[in-house]
């Protein structure tokens, strides 16, 4: 499929290194570019909804294509709480 867009004139320049960068024709770039920006996002969207407790881990790691000990890792990493469980509930 193929969608239009318009840019600034900075953004095509940072555009225009990365092609070079990645010797890669402006369709290539973009198409890079905005798959890494999605994949992103995924993450992004799947660690606020566990913190907000709205998906579990195994639900937010599929949609992110990980397997769960890897999301169990980000989580770690970012110091969600995932469990539900209050200080009182775990004494």
């Amino acid at each position: 499929m193929t969608i239009s867009v318009r840019l600034e004139k900075d953004t095509l320049q940072d555009l225009s290194k990365v092609e070079q960068t990645w010797h890669a024709d402006r369709s290539e770039a973009i198409r890079r570019l905005l798959a890494q920006a999605l994949k992103e996002w995924k993450l992004t969207h799947a660690l606020e909804q566990i913190a907000q407790h709205k998906i579990s881990l195994g639900k937010a790691a599929e949609e992110c294509g990980l397997d769960l000990w890897e999301m169990v890792v980000l989580v770690k990493e970012k110091n969600i709480d995932w469990t539900r469980y209050s200080d009182k509930d775990l004494y």
